[in-house]
């Protein structure tokens, strides 16, 4: 689960600016390789943050169509969402229905402009001396999110996490 799912909880500790209390998750292995090596490839979290938001996570490592990253965001004053790229910006309507191009192929092809940016603060980090942005309070508080819903997923239950 953590491989799948730590990207994806950094982001919505992010958005929220809040800490997550409890998780609660389900999976599966997609074969019998995964399975023997323990793999969890195709799952469901469930957060409950401190501020009551409940967030849904649904995982997986396999779409034939392309690299389906989406996120929608539910609110009392509205919807905000972050939709998937395209592998180009064709699109087809006709009598059969309306036709797109398959989604981006895999996260390189997805956040290569993220990646570069990464870069530029790395670089500006050591020639520049800039702080760092990534702090590692947010590394742990991530990890911690993910070995909770590993064991959730084993176990069954819910985890409560220490958000001291």
């Amino acid at each position: 689960i953590s491989d799948c799912s730590a990207h994806d909880v950094d982001y919505i500790r992010w958005v929220l600016g809040d800490e997550v209390v409890c998780v609660y998750a389900t999976g599966t292995s997609s074969d019998e390789e995964l399975k023997e090596t323990g793999v969890i490839d195709n799952a469901t979290m469930v957060m409950k943050f401190k501020k009551g938001t409940v967030v849904t996570l649904t995982l997986s490592r396999g779409a034939n169509y392309g690299y389906d990253q989406r996120c929608e965001i539910f609110g009392s004053k509205g919807l905000a969402s972050v939709k998937n790229i395209s592998e180009d910006a064709s699109e087809l309507s006709n009598e059969f229905g309306t036709h797109r191009p398959k989604w981006a192929h895999s996260f390189p092809q997805r956040f290569e402009m993220a990646f570069g940016q990464e870069l530029d603060a790395f670089a500006d980090t050591l020639l520049l001396g800039k702080e760092w942005p990534v702090k590692e309070k947010d590394c742990v508080a991530v990890q911690k999110v993910c070995d909770a819903a590993l064991e959730s997923c084993v176990n069954g239950n819910v985890v409560y996490l220490d958000t001291q």
